[in-house]
């Protein structure tokens, strides 16, 4: 074996798997070798195998995530001194989404072209190995941790941004071609260009619209499931514009569904809380504080809600009745206070005000503390007996006890008591 020769033809070989990957010793691209001098050691280099998108779609077909690219395979390898005359090259596989066994099972697949291409170099044929035929020794991807699931996802991401970058596309809110660079692609499929989508959202949160951020195209408009992704928002608006948004949302999302959210009322706090699914009433904040859902005391189990202002409460109650065309309200009382507790106060209320116009048909007010009097015989002069003031009962002039306005029944009409000076 002449090591000379076995030299030269690594150097050929690293050469021309330079100029087909485009790598060097001083490269930071996905191929990059060391020196062929063997004096200074064995050749030693290594390069990042992209997997065709074909084979990609055969490993992940058992995968719930939608994924278009994989991370390259990372193939390191070591020329011994009699490569590839002789002896074949050490290779070290590496790949987040491939586990030992599907390693040793590329292994042997390297191994077969090893020993039908020995005496020729085979790094190339390895590597069209791993790009296009990796499926017929690997049947599926393997995802081991969290950290390999992201880095998967991130680097499918990248790649489906970068092809996105470099085609044109027209905008369908300015009707204009533009470069896959200015434009963005929503979750729903539809591309518009960055700057006219974001003065559309814009526009719907300085007017508080927020309900109506979704995709602007007519048929998205009528989904449900057509809004704005916060990470889409992200891209497009300013940190103030987003933070507008999720505060006037969270408002509009609580305000509009009192039997699920509610706002904390702990001081300080005010944050929107989603109410416990299993004990009615229960709200727990994530400061900590549990409250009633219904009159946002401190939480008091399964006893109706403490009654406060039991005049206004009635009031309350009398136009929630009279409401028929909102009965959520009258339900909201009777659900807080205890309808047998509600009818309960609106019959005293009734016989209160029955009593009070009662008394105010057949009653005088005294003119200096309004305590009232009834008449029932005698004159018609009045004495208090809440703050000794004397009174006409007709015509509720003050009177003095020298001057009483004793007149007849046919005087009546006239009222002509002696006034007190």
């Amino acid at each position: 074996m002449n090591e000379d020769e076995c030299a030269e033809l690594q150097q050929c070989e690293m050469e021309a798997l330079a100029a087909i990957y485009g790598g060097s010793d001083d490269s930071d691209s996905g191929f990059e070798y060391s020196s062929s001098d063997h004096s200074s050691g064995p050749v030693r280099g290594s390069i990042d195998v992209d997997v065709d998108g074909s084979v990609v779609q055969q490993l992940t077909q058992e995968v719930d995530e939608d994924i278009g690219h994989l991370p390259p395979i990372n193939m390191a390898f070591t020329l011994p001194p009699a490569y590839p005359l002789k002896d074949a090259p050490d290779i070290v596989i590496s790949c987040c989404w491939l586990d030992a066994q599907a390693i040793d099972a590329v292994g042997r697949q390297l191994s077969d072209i090893w020993q039908q291409q020995q005496g020729m170099g085979v790094l190339h044929s390895y590597i069209d190995a791993l790009k296009y035929d990796l499926a017929s020794a690997v049947h599926s991807i393997s995802i081991g941790s969290d950290q390999d699931r992201e880095t998967i996802m991130s680097y499918d991401q990248k790649q489906k941004r970068r092809q996105f970058e470099l085609q044109s596309y027209t905008c369908a809110i300015c009707i204009e071609e533009q470069s896959g660079k200015h434009c963005i692609r929503l979750s729903c499929g539809h591309v518009f260009c960055r700057s006219c989508l974001a003065s559309y959202l814009s526009i719907l949160i300085d007017d508080g619209s927020v309900n109506q951020l979704k995709c602007p195209d007519v048929q998205c408009r009528k989904s449900s499931s057509a809004q704005i992704t916060d990470a889409e928002m992200s891209e497009l608006l300013t940190a103030e514009q987003v933070s507008r948004y999720k505060r006037l949302y969270e408002q509009r999302k609580v305000d509009g569904d009192w039997t699920r959210y509610a706002w904390c009322p702990r001081a300080g706090c005010n944050r929107g809380v989603e109410c416990d699914s299993q004990v009615e009433r229960l709200c727990q904040c994530a400061c900590g504080y549990a409250f009633c859902r219904l009159c946002l005391r401190a939480w008091h189990g399964s006893n109706f809600c403490e009654i406060k202002n039991a005049q206004s409460l009635v009031e309350l109650y009398i136009q929630a009745r009279s409401d028929t065309d909102n009965p959520k309200a009258r339900l909201k009382m009777e659900k807080q206070y205890g309808l047998a507790v509600l009818e309960k106060m609106l019959r005293e209320h009734e016989q209160d005000s029955a009593s009070l116009e009662f008394i105010s048909g057949s009653t005088q007010q005294c003119p200096r503390c309004r305590f009232g009097i009834q008449k029932t015989q005698g004159c018609n002069q009045m004495h208090c007996p809440q703050c000794d003031a004397r009174f006409c009962y007709m015509c509720g002039a003050f009177t003095s006890k020298d001057n009483p306005a004793g007149r007849s029944s046919a005087s009546r009409a006239i009222c002509s008591c002696f006034v007190a000076s």
